[in-house]
């Protein structure tokens, strides 16, 4: 029997591995946060560690992938290998769970391992997707991911609540979950790495496209004026539910169902017409509709009242999380040429790691000097004014934007 071509292997694969992707999705969103709280009790130092691991990991992506373009292993078995060591640490938590820094360390640095890795995904997908059902395929493995997590956190929520030492059983099974995303990735079709020999090849080589590709740079700045603004206001929306010093005060299960559910629901269904719009829009078009849902449900959120504001604002973010997944771990392969596709994603996903850092500490700080309300509108103010920096830039004249950011780009 033939070996599928390298389109339906990478889907197929990719769409079991959404499924203990789906998995450790549980462990950033919900149960590790949970476990340090409830079970050990940590402080701020150890649960702001466990919490700045996925940043940390994107912004060391950057210093990463110039070694790793380098030692000559496959691009699927490079990734993988990187996947196994972050399901292989996780596994420390869960052999000594009474151990609270053996529990954080663990966790962290796998989780580390996962989001290092990125780039090398992306630049898997942009040379085994066809450009014409890259959002596509990249939806529906995505949304595949969100309703296992859906499902999983709903066992997860189950289990602990019978008895709360069963965390035990959750922490193997992160670190199982981990383990099998990586046999997965490793058995995707085994790309050789094209390798400019003649390119920088220091630690800092990937920022050189900035400088050379205009409308990386443009996008960049695009994306970091939306990541503040969106990132400041999500980063309270539990604080602004439940904190009983802003008045509000609601019970627990209504500001997980409201914050944790609603938004979930939106991006299992609105994540497949999201791919398939991507595949035939401009990238800069896509990504100013997206920013406009997403003030629309800011706005929504923190200046209505009541309970039918907070769940049409948090449908209305998850409608526009669903898109942003999509373009998130996307939109270079639409500007980058084939080789150094894992190159710019690394400074997207650095840049993206740093404004997760900074967002928490920027949104409490806020929050100490104006009102909720206020904040929001500032929020939204950012990201209005990334969409309309890159309207500027999609307009222009010049035949370069058009070729390549139009409907009909083929990079």
């Amino acid at each position: 029997m033939s070996e599928p071509d390298p389109k339906t292997r990478t889907f197929r694969n990719e769409l079991w591995r959404s499924l203990p992707a789906g998995v450790l999705d549980t462990l950033t969103s919900t149960f590790g946060m949970l476990i340090a709280v409830r079970v050990f009790a940590l402080g701020d130092t150890a649960k702001s560690i466990f919490l700045s691991a996925t940043s940390s990991g994107m912004m060391i992506s950057l210093f990463v992938v110039p070694l790793l373009l380098r030692a000559r292993s496959t691009i699927a078995r490079t990734a993988a290998k990187v996947q196994i060591l972050g399901g292989a640490l996780m596994g420390l938590a869960a052999a000594f769970p009474q151990e609270p820094w053996v529990f954080i360390g663990g966790l962290s640095t796998g989780l580390f391992c996962f989001t290092m890795q990125i780039p090398l995904l992306t630049q898997i997908y942009r040379l085994n997707y066809p450009a014409t059902d890259r959002g596509r395929l990249f939806a529906i493995t995505g949304v595949t991911r969100a309703a296992m997590a859906v499902a999983f956190g709903a066992f997860g929520g189950w289990l602990i609540g019978l008895d709360l030492e069963n965390y035990r059983w959750l922490l193997w099974a992160f670190a199982a979950a981990g383990v099998a995303s990586g046999l997965w990735t490793y058995g995707l079709p085994a790309t050789q790495w094209d390798i400019d020999e003649s390119a920088p090849s220091g630690l800092w080589s990937a920022l050189r496209w900035i400088q050379v590709d205009r409308d990386f740079r443009t996008l960049l700045i695009s994306w970091m004026l939306t990541g503040i603004g969106n990132l400041v206001a999500t980063c309270l929306i539990v604080e602004y539910l439940a904190n009983p010093k802003h008045g509000i005060n609601l019970p627990g299960h209504e500001v997980a169902w409201i914050t944790g559910v609603v938004p979930v629901i939106s991006r299992v269904l609105f994540g497949y017409p999201w791919g398939l719009i991507y595949d035939r829009i401009g990238l800069f078009m896509m990504r100013t509709i997206l920013n406009f849902i997403f003030t629309a449900g800011i706005l929504t959120f923190y200046l209505g009242h009541g309970m039918g504001a907070w769940i049409t604002g948090m449908a209305l973010w998850g409608i526009a999380n669903a898109g942003g997944n999509v373009t998130w771990g996307l939109w270079v392969t639409k500007l980058a040429p084939k080789h150094a596709v894992a190159e710019y994603m690394s400074v997207h996903t650095f840049l993206t790691g740093l404004r997760g850092l900074l967002a928490p500490y920027l949104a409490f700080a806020a929050i100490g000097v104006m009102s909720f309300q206020t904040l929001s509108l500032l929020c939204s103010a950012s990201i209005i004014a990334a969409s309309a920096f890159i309207t500027v830039r999609a307009r222009g004249s010049d035949d370069e934007t058009r070729r390549r950011l139009g409907p009909q780009e083929r990079l």
